[in-house]
């Protein structure tokens, strides 16, 4: 309709009106394209609330995990360093508490606690990360990855040529199962130290400190970076989506 009218007008040299329909298409096709492009945004828009909505469900989730993870790593901290206050005669006390000796035992434990979020996966394997609008969420994305990835590279590092101490100094560690109905297995170990013995023997002093060094660098340089990035990306998130947590929401 607007063709036709065009043409009769240029036959008719009504050049006034040509040039208002000029006008009046490329306004068309101008709000064509804007309208297109709003809808495109709209889209997008969506689409990144969406994923941002479930990065901070996956966030909370491994945040209260991890919290457990953390409170352990912690005591184990603490057991250490009272056991090394205990051999190296820096307290009145003369013996081992139960819990410093189980932290001497398994002083060659490490593990690596989950740092995966399914969701920043998926942004990164389809190419998404980097239409993501929100860049102090993109930057808490990175920094968390970057810290898991060393956590994970430094793990790796400290697991070797590490001793498993009950095994190596059986004369100075004693260990045995009991039944244990409180246990999913339903036995616990139990373990005995001998204090003064391990006082006196150089080459488990060597080991233990060796053992213990690294559980520090792994609690300090693996397992808490990457709390911290986690809840820095937490932060991220609950202000572009505009989420107020509660005292309760907190300690959960």
């Amino acid at each position: 309709m607007i063709l036709r009218r065009v043409i009769k007008h240029v036959r008719n040299q009504e050049w006034t009106a040509i040039f208002i329909d000029f006008i009046i298409v490329v306004v068309g096709v101008f709000a064509g394209f804007q309208v297109s492009e709003w809808a495109v945004e709209q889209s997008q828009r969506a689409s990144e609330t969406s994923y941002l909505e479930r990065l901070h469900n996956e966030v909370v989730q491994l945040t209260q995990d991890r919290v457990r993870y953390n409170d352990y790593v912690q005591i184990r901290q603490l057991d250490l360093m009272g056991a090394v206050a205990v051999l190296q005669n820096q307290t009145d006390r003369q013996s081992l508490t139960d819990g410093e000796c189980e932290a001497i035992i398994k002083s060659h434990i490490y593990s690596n606690p989950t740092a995966t979020l399914p969701t920043i996966s998926e942004l990164l394997s389809t190419g998404r990360f980097d239409a993501l609008r929100a860049n102090e969420v993109r930057l808490a994305i990175t920094q968390f990855n970057q810290s898991a990835l060393r956590a994970g590279d430094l793990i790796e590092a400290v697991n070797r040529n590490i001793l498993a101490l009950g095994r190596e100094f059986p004369q100075l560690i004693k260990l045995k199962t009991t039944p244990d109905e409180n246990t999913e297995a339903g036995t616990n170990m139990v373990a005995q130290c001998d204090t003064d013995a391990m006082k006196t023997n150089q080459r488990f002093l060597n080991s233990f400190t060796d053992n213990r060094d690294r559980y520090g660098n792994y609690a300090v340089y693996a397992i808490k970076p990457v709390s911290e990035k986690l809840n820095m990306l937490h932060v991220a998130l609950d202000i572009e989506l505009g989420i107020a947590h509660d005292a309760l929401d907190e300690v959960q």
